[in-house]
């Protein structure tokens, strides 16, 4: 519900939940990640049947996030627990800092036209795929406020255009995960297609609340979520 209304994925809910389960930090990012394809992949249909994904961009950005995504997920595989955890709770600290700032966006055309547009939105992709794979998250956090306060994209627009580029940089990620062992598979399944009915019912819920709303509902979550884990981390000796 989280990624359906957020179009963020849920993977800032879905890692704690999974550590706080019992999986270990590694196993957590990468099933996570595993699970958002299917929870993207439902958000972006609900919010494309309302007219609310830019394909082009989407895909233009997802496409960015799949070399992101792959030397992201590749780098998570090799740091330290603890590392990843704060790696994964900065990203949540400046992704919401922005949105509840209330941030005028800037001024311009969410057309890919040019080949300078196109550049700029694959660099996006690439920047998303990368901390998303890193984080375990999908890479909405960056994708949503990147489109909001650069490209000047209304926050529905945006919502549904990052929900089909995260099933690019997900699916991608996973694919590298896989290769090294970290997914529990029938845990990402079962993830994802709770995330499925989840993400259906919370599109329709996000498709019917003013925009600003969104952006601030959206930047406290990241942040609770952010604090939390930084709390957690140096509340405990490193290991």
């Amino acid at each position: 519900m989280v990624g359906g209304s957020l179009g963020v994925g849920g993977g800032i809910v879905l890692v704690p939940l999974l550590v706080a389960a019992g999986l270990r930090r590694h196993e957590a990012h990468a099933t996570s990640l595993s699970g958002i394809v299917l929870t993207a992949a439902a958000g972006a249909i609900s919010f494309g049947v309302s007219g609310e994904v830019d394909f082009a961009l989407g895909v233009t950005i997802g496409l960015g996030g799949i070399v992101g995504s792959i030397s992201g997920t590749w780098l998570m595989n090799r740091i330290s627990a603890r590392s990843l955890t704060i790696v994964f709770a900065m990203v949540l600290l400046v992704a919401g800092i922005r949105l509840i700032s209330g941030a005028s966006p800037v001024p311009g055309s969410v057309s890919i036209s040019s080949t300078a547009e196109i550049f700029f939105a694959l660099g996006i992709g690439v920047i998303a795929g990368f901390l998303g794979g890193l984080a375990g998250i999908g890479g909405g956090v960056v994708i949503v406020p990147s489109l909001v306060l650069l490209l000047g994209m209304e926050q529905h627009m945006a919502q549904g255009t990052s929900l089909l580029a995260i099933v690019f940089t997900s699916s991608a990620g996973t694919f590298v995960n896989m290769r090294y062992q970290r997914v529990r598979p029938m845990d990402g399944l079962l993830v994802g297609c709770g995330g499925i009915a989840g993400s259906l019912i919370a599109t329709r819920i996000a498709l019917g609340v003013e925009a600003r709303t969104l952006s601030l509902v959206f930047g406290f979550l990241v942040l609770f979520v952010a604090f939390r884990s930084l709390y957690r981390t140096f509340r405990r000796p490193a290991v």
